[in-house]
Formats: structure tokens, sequence, C-alpha cells
């Protein structure tokens, strides 16, 4: 049977490792897990008949969500749309905007889901290699009249670096392009940009409930876009996206202040103790994500993997990100006991 050629140039998507009975902190997953008031909700809303499993999922309940985000963010109702994780939000984007032969701008190393959506859907993706401590080089992010998005990891993913306000505004107005804010690991970080989307017509801005709110497995994500674009990315987006436990449980886990907070707390405690510690051993990126991202030079970073998992713990080989050398591993921010474990190790190397 014949496939479309433009998947000739795809590589299908490598999660990190999972590995029963070993510590994960592979896919930057939150590492106390789900607001406890989520899995009440759940249960009870399951036991009382509220959530229905037979039915679709309701309208309203995906208006409840998109309310609730608005006062999350502070933005409108009426800029907000949801879909499976940010992968579906990216997904439902690059179908409107990308078509064969469309130009999409990717800053490398970075999340490689931007790459395979672009190539499937017929476009053409054009690499800008990060410079230093994986900065973008502002200067060389030349739209043409072919390039219809650009794609903006902050935090970026390997990486954990943010990109300054200055320099996004400067990128945004130099383009009619649609610049994509990817903003994943936000809730881990010093600062938003989000804003911006009010301020122009070009700019949006995604965010998630797998990392800081525990729900990777619901896949929750939603989008912060200009008002004209939410017409087309409901007329585009696949029904039913997000489905009737997944609503309810990020709804919850909006209003649970308090599990967010000692979340971010984890993490941000996490990551200055790995940091600090695997300096001694290794160039340490600073980051405002839950990981950090090592480079073991002179070891190959398979090489350290692999000890690292001989002593049950898993972590990212990076070698998978276009644009990342053979000595890059990211780790995930775990409880303060894994995160022990991990500078136990490595100082044994």
């Amino acid at each position: 049977m014949r496939v479309r050629a433009s998947l000739k140039e795809v590589e299908e998507y490598k999660p990190g490792k999972l590995v029963k009975g070993a510590i994960k902190l592979s896919s930057n997953e939150n590492p106390l897990g789900p607001s406890p008031e989520v899995i009440k909700a759940i249960v009870r809303s399951l036991e009382g008949g509220e959530l229905d499993l037979s039915i679709y999922p309701w309208e309203k309940n995906e208006e409840a969500l998109v309310s609730e985000i608005s006062t999350y963010v502070n933005a409108s109702v009426e800029n907000i749309v949801i879909g499976a994780g940010v992968d579906g939000v990216l997904d439902t984007l690059v179908k409107i905007f990308v078509d064969k032969g469309d130009e999409a701008i990717i800053p490398i190393p970075s999340f490689s889901l931007y790459e395979s959506l672009v190539k499937i859907a017929g476009g053409i993706p054009r690499y800008v290699k990060r410079v230093g401590n994986f900065s973008i080089p502002v200067e060389e992010l030349t739209a043409t009249e072919k390039t219809q998005m650009i794609f903006l990891c902050s935090p970026n993913n390997p990486s954990g670096n943010c990109i300054s306000e200055d320099d996004v505004r400067a990128i945004i107005e130099s383009t009619n392009s649609m610049v994509v804010i990817d903003e994943a690991y936000v809730e881990f970080a010093d600062t938003s940009l989000e804003e911006l989307v009010n301020e122009y017509e070009n700019v949006l801005v995604l965010r998630t409930f797998s990392k800081a709110f525990g729900l990777a497995g619901l896949r929750v994500g939603y989008g912060v876009l200009p008002e004209w674009l939410v017409s087309q990315y409901k007329k585009v987006s696949i029904p039913f996206t997000v489905n009737n436990i997944a609503l309810k449980a990020a709804i919850v886990a909006l209003r649970d202040n308090e599990h967010l907070r000692r979340s971010v707390e984890l993490v941000r405690d996490g990551r200055q103790f790995l940091e600090s510690n695997l300096q001694q051993l290794f160039a340490v990126y600073p980051s405002q994500a839950n990981f950090v991202l090592l480079d073991v030079t002179p070891r190959k970073s398979s090489a350290v993997c692999d000890t690292l998992m001989e002593n049950g713990i898993t972590v990212r080989d990076c070698t998978s990100f276009r644009g990342a050398n053979d000595s890059l591993i990211r780790i995930s921010v775990g409880t303060r006991e894994q995160n022990a474990k991990v500078v136990e190790v490595l100082m044994n190397l």
C-alpha cells in the first residue's frame, strides 16, 4: 500500500524510558503525582453518576474548564482552546498553518514533535542552531515568504533555559509568521510570555496539565490564542479530544493551589540541589524547568545513562534531540531521596 511521501522523513517519537522497578527521571513528570483532591473528585463523580463514561464529553464541561483556565492565566475565555495535551494542540495548529512546501523555523535542540508535525504536513523545517548556553541567535530567525510558523519552547526542552521577552518581541515584530511559544514548563520558571497574545495577532502560547499539575496520563493541554484564530482551531480540531475524566481532573487541579505550590517548591528545591552537587562533576546548564541538563564530556551520554540504569534510575539520553551532541543527558527533578540517589551514583562513576 502507498503511504504519503512526507512520512519518509519522519522519525518515530522516542519517549523517556519506563523500566519496571526503576526510578523514572526520564519524562519530566511531577514526582508528587496529581492532587489528592483530583483523585477524590474523579472517584466521587464516577460513583455518583456525574461522570458517565458511555456518553461523549459535554460541551458544558469543556466550557467549565476553559472558564477555570481563563481565571488562572488571566485571559478571556474567547482566547482559550483545549486539546489532548500540548501535543494535541500543536497537531491542530500545524494543520491550520502548514501546507506542502511551507517552512517552519525551529531553534535546535528542542522538542522533537515540532519537526515531526511539520514534516507530516508536508512542510520543511528550517533549523537554527542554538549557541552558548542554548540561547537563540535572534538575528538568524529570518522568515521568508514561505515561513508559516516559528517555534519557541520556553523554558526549552531539553536545555531548560527561557528566551527573553525582548528577544521574543523582536522575533514577533520582524515577521507575519505565527510565533508559537510553548510554555509547558512555565510553572517552574520565573516569568511567562502569555500576555503577549493580547498585543500581537501573530503569537500564541501553549500550556499543559502534564507537568506541574501531575496529569500526564490524562492528556490535557491548552492554548491562549489571538481571538481570530480560535474559530479556525475549532474547525480543524478533532471533536471530543479531551475526555470527561480529564476535564474533571483539570478543573479540580486548577483549584488546588496548595498542591501546585508544593509541586513547584519541590522542583525548585530539587533543581537547586542537583545543580549545586552535579556542577562539581559536569557542566550543568541553568534551568527554569523541572529538569537539569548535563554535559558529561569526556564520557558519552549513552554510557552514563547505562550506568544510572544499572543502579535503577532512568534518565534521558539527549542524542535523540536534533542538534544535541552525544554527551548530553537530561535528568528530571524527583523527590529528595531520588535526587540524592542520582548524585550518589554519578559521584561514583
